[in-house]
């Protein structure tokens, strides 16, 4: 049993679930409509205590073909009141559940043929942030032990409970990673630094695999899922997050070369940052960060000195980013 989050444009709504097994697959169906506030459900009677309605818990458990008192009690915990979950935290954590024993390798390589890549990739980003995931077999299969036995339906209201918790500047390299789209590019550049990859191929690829994802996943063609439209909103809507890599390059190219007596770099105007960008004043004033970061990535390609470009050109240049970037601000 599991607490679905519905949001359409007319309203939000809660509705208990579950997962059971129709013609050998799993699907979900509906057990009861909790409205906009689960904690409306919620009774206390003094003190401390707290618990779910009665009349709810006798209606779930006739249309529950597994129920599970405790289960439902869980499922609202986070609805509580405050003060009370302040004051009973701690308890709830000294009586938690018994550490499962360990996964055999049979299980392992069970869970980890049973859980689709999507699922895998998505599984390791949340828990370790990681943009270079490498092999999927190398993934530990704990990560997908909690997405067995469950429906489409339940696995995505899983995720998406945690990916509440990713923070914005996040949102667009996690969706080029779940997506594998590093996997269209050569070099190392691909997995660490997505936005000096070019974005009008990336955006493609993008598009053909949550496309790809519909038809695997969820059997769709002629639409999208709403699952999967949460991945273009999050993707569209935000921009990849500040990266030190560069910088780090740029050290690590000096501490190769640091032999050499390179000048100390000269104090940039915004005039010459514009020059090095080929951009007049005028355009800068219509162009966005994306607009601008396209234009860097290409002159940051050209000049890198792994590339047998010009370490002071590529210096300017990423002063010179960092000014424009000042002036669209």
């Amino acid at each position: 049993m599991y607490m679905a989050f519905i949001k359409t444009r007319k309203k939000i709504t809660y509705t208990l679930r579950e997962s059971v097994y129709s013609d050998k697959k799993l699907i979900h169906r509906n057990l009861f409509d909790l409205g906009p506030c689960p904690g409306a459900w919620i009774n206390y009677p003094g003190g401390n205590a707290w618990y779910v309605d009665p009349n709810l818990e006798n209606i779930v458990s006739k249309a529950s073909k597994n129920f599970d008192p405790d289960g439902l009690e869980e499922l609202f915990w986070p609805w509580v009141r405050q003060d009370i979950r302040q004051a009973v935290e701690a308890f709830r954590s000294r009586s938690g559940s018994p550490r499962s024993p360990g996964l055999t390798k049979a299980q392992k390589e069970t869970i980890s043929h049973l859980t689709h890549d999507f699922d895998k990739r998505r599984s390791h980003f949340l828990k370790f942030a990681n943009m270079d995931q490498g092999p999927l077999s190398n993934m530990p299969a704990v990560l997908f032990k909690n997405l067995q036995k469950k429906s489409r339906d339940e696995i995505e209201q899983w995720f998406m409970a945690r990916e509440k918790k990713l923070r914005a500047q996040n949102l667009k390299s996690y969706v080029y990673t779940i997506f594998d789209l590093q996997s269209f590019f050569q070099g190392f550049m691909a997995k660490q630094m997505p936005h000096v990859m070019d974005q009008d191929k990336v955006e493609t690829f993008f598009l053909k695999e949550i496309c790809r994802i519909n038809k695997d996943l969820f059997g769709l063609t002629s639409h999208l899922d709403d699952y999967l439209i949460r991945y273009l909103i999050m993707f569209f809507d935000n921009e990849y997050a500040d990266t030190i890599l560069l910088d780090e390059m740029e050290r690590a190219f000096r501490f190769r070369h640091r032999s050499f007596n390179h000048p100390p770099p000269k104090a940039f105007s915004a005039g010459k940052a514009r020059t090095l960008f080929h951009i007049s004043k005028e355009e800068l004033k219509n162009l966005n960060k994306r607009s601008l970061t396209r234009i860097y990535r290409k002159l940051a390609r050209k000049h890198h000195p792994d590339r047998g470009g010009s370490h002071d050109k590529f210096v300017e240049i990423n002063n010179a980013y960092q000014i424009l970037l000042e002036k669209i601000k």
